[in-house]
């Protein structure tokens, strides 16, 4: 489990919905679902049932990601 530490960048930005970070990855929503079931997507927050995503943590997946391998 993550701890949640706030970032400057983070204090007003709205909190993003699965549709809006399946379309900043340019993937599907359906694909997207996988990659949460396969727990392999960015970290998430939950707000009552809902699923919202920072945008920082969606950029920082991503940046992961783009790391070479060694």
């Amino acid at each position: 489990m993550q701890i949640y530490a706030p970032t400057p960048e983070d204090d007003l930005r709205p909190l993003l919905t699965a549709p809006e970070v399946a379309a900043v990855l340019a993937i599907s929503l359906r694909k997207f679902e996988q990659l949460i079931a396969a727990k392999d997507a960015p970290v998430h927050l939950r707000v009552g049932r809902l699923r919202r995503w920072r945008a920082s943590d969606v950029q920082r997946w991503i940046a992961d990601r783009a790391k070479p391998q060694p």
